[in-house]
């Protein structure tokens, strides 16, 4: 069997390529643990070394919850969003759970050109009407928005009937 000029070619510069790569580092040679620890690292810790250092880790520690305490209390809040990036004020999630929508079951929505009205607890109501402390903020096609207490909820109208649950 006759081996091409061109296969040739092709067999020495993938060698010539695989070369420069083990070379370049791209394709990390494997070493063993002898030739990893050449010589051991030894350091040398008095006492007095070791609680200095324990020192400066236990003041840099409480400056850094020092700092972290100041910033939860600095978090500024923008159109009812937190920032993202930083972490929750734990008293502004509590005072959330406090608020609670009082009982609006959203039965229809309706509305024409020039009017859009909802049925919630058998009462017609439209946007800018107050129900139970609640006020109707916008009624869209299958769901009110309503604010109770500075903070704004969401009722979904529910479909019964076949192929729908609820």
């Amino acid at each position: 069997m006759r081996v091409g000029r061109g296969v040739i070619t092709l067999a020495v510069l993938v060698a010539v390529v695989v070369a420069w790569m083990l070379v370049l580092g791209i394709i990390p040679i494997k070493k063993t643990a002898g030739e990893l620890v050449e010589k051991p690292v030894t350091v040398e810790i008095t006492s007095e070394g070791l609680k200095k250092e324990t020192q400066e880790t236990t003041l840099f520690l409480l400056d850094w919850l020092e700092k972290r305490e100041k910033m939860d209390k600095v978090l500024a809040y923008h159109k009812g969003g937190r920032d993202p990036f930083l972490p929750a004020i734990k008293k502004k999630e509590e005072e959330d759970l406090a608020v609670q929508l009082p009982k609006l079951v959203l039965k229809g929505i309706a509305w024409d050109e020039t009017e859009r009205l909802a049925l919630i607890n058998d009462l017609i109501v439209k946007e800018g009407d107050t129900i139970q402390e609640a006020k109707i903020v916008k009624i869209d096609f299958n769901q009110v928005t309503v604010r109770y207490h500075s903070k704004e909820f969401v009722i979904k109208l529910y479909r019964v009937g076949k192929g729908s649950s609820r």
